[in-house]
């Protein structure tokens, strides 16, 4: 496996593990920092600060919001 590869699947399963968490919250990405939820298998993979939360929190609305869209 190359390196950049592997850079890229990590990069991919980190972006998925904020996407849950941020699904979680509401998409609430200060919610996702103050999580206290322990038990959740992934509250020490959860991003501890805002870096890309946002942006990542945007987006994701934009593309659930164009799923349940109705077209004519």
């Amino acid at each position: 496996m190359r390196k950049t590869n592997l850079k890229k699947q990590i990069k991919q399963l980190k972006e998925k593990i904020y996407a849950k968490c941020l699904d979680c919250t509401c998409y609430q990405p200060k919610e996702v920092i103050l999580c206290e939820i322990k038990e959740c298998p992934l509250w020490s993979e959860r991003p501890k600060d805002k870096k890309g939360l946002y942006s990542l929190s945007r987006n994701l609305k934009r593309k659930k919001s164009q799923f349940f869209e109705a077209k004519n």
